[in-house]
């Protein structure tokens, strides 16, 4: 008896088989719908966009590691945004202004830590307040209003329109940082206390994992990795925004439970493979001309979805781990 196409794939290959069968149906639905999709123009707009959209998403990828949420991200970045662009309309050369906006979000990420892993303070209502907090000092700069001074000249723009072997930069800073990450929480010795921390803090602390430590490096982390986001997002409308990471926060948590979801756990390549997804998806309802509530409603439902078959997928591992066990009662199964 022949086996079953699917069962003759590896489990490990499986997620990423699932992930280019959804690229690729996505592709060919939305080149059938637009004839500019699949134009060169088009793609390396999209390439740019999932740039800047996997950086908001890489960055929380590192809280939710450690079992937590930052709700703070998307106006943290706003402030290190603002910061950069402020310096460079004051005559600051570009390479000081993008390090004081680094600064800026790793100053804030560093209290988020502070206050949720050592003080122990609830994740959601304390990133809410800090994230407040940052928003309310980027409008100090220029009272919410644009900032285009020196935007032309100081050579920020190439953050965007710069080629390197004809790959556009942003793609290029996206891969490195991915790779990087890659290398950290799945390939050393770092990355295993990441996810120790979060899966079984008490555990983690008998072992000699610092997980106040690893908690303040993951908030940091993340806003430092959204404010790139932003930096990269203001360079590519040749402006500094205040509101440039406002619309990041639900596509970087969808992204993130979508890679979940299929990977079983939260994973770097999963994060990067989601965010092409999304972001391809968002592109392709741009060129239609699909008001943006509308993309806004298909996030949120991928977002349920994906917490839907994340929640489904725990639940059967438990309940199939504890069946092979053998030997638990009915009430150990149930909870």
């Amino acid at each position: 008896m022949t086996r079953k196409p699917l069962k003759m794939i590896s489990e490990d290959s499986r997620p990423v088989l699932i992930f280019l069968m959804l690229l690729v149906a996505i592709f060919v639905v939305f080149s059938f719908l637009h004839r500019e999709f699949l134009s060169t123009r088009n793609i390396s707009n999209l390439l740019k966009h999932a740039s800047v959209s996997s950086m908001f998403a890489l960055g929380a990828l590192f809280v939710v590691v450690v079992g937590h949420f930052d709700l703070s991200f998307h106006l943290v970045c706003s402030l290190s945004g603002m910061t950069t662009s402020f310096l460079i309309a004051n005559n600051v050369p570009v390479l000081p202004s993008i390090a004081a906006g680094l600064a800026a979000g790793a100053v804030f990420g560093f209290c988020n830590g502070i206050a949720i892993g050592k003080m122990r303070l609830p994740d959601m209502v304390t990133t809410i307040a800090t994230g407040a907090i940052a928003w309310g000092f980027a409008w100090i700069y220029s009272d919410g209003s644009y900032i285009w001074k020196n935007a032309t000249t100081s050579g920020i723009l190439l953050l965007n329109d710069a080629l390197i072997f004809g790959i556009p930069l942003p793609v290029i800073l996206m891969l490195a940082m991915y790779f990087l990450a890659n290398v950290v929480l799945h390939w050393s010795r770092f990355g295993r206390c990441f996810y120790s921390t979060g899966e079984n803090r008490v555990a983690a602390i008998f072992s000699g994992v610092r997980v106040r430590a690893y908690i303040i490096a993951a908030f940091m982390i993340c806003a430092v990795l959204a404010s790139v986001g932003a930096i990269m997002g203001n360079a590519s409308q040749g402006s500094g925004s205040v509101r440039v990471g406002m619309v990041y926060l639900l596509p970087a948590y969808a992204t993130i439970f979508l890679g979940s979801a299929i990977f079983k756990k939260p994973t770097v390549y999963g994060t990067f493979l989601a965010a092409l997804f999304i972001s391809t998806m968002l592109n392709g309802f741009t060129l239609m001309a699909v008001p943006y509530y509308y993309s806004d409603f298909m996030i949120g439902l991928v977002l349920i979805v994906a917490l839907a078959l994340s929640s489904s997928m725990v639940v059967r591992t438990r309940f199939g781990t504890r069946r092979a066990g053998g030997g638990e009662s009915r009430k150990e199964v149930a909870q």
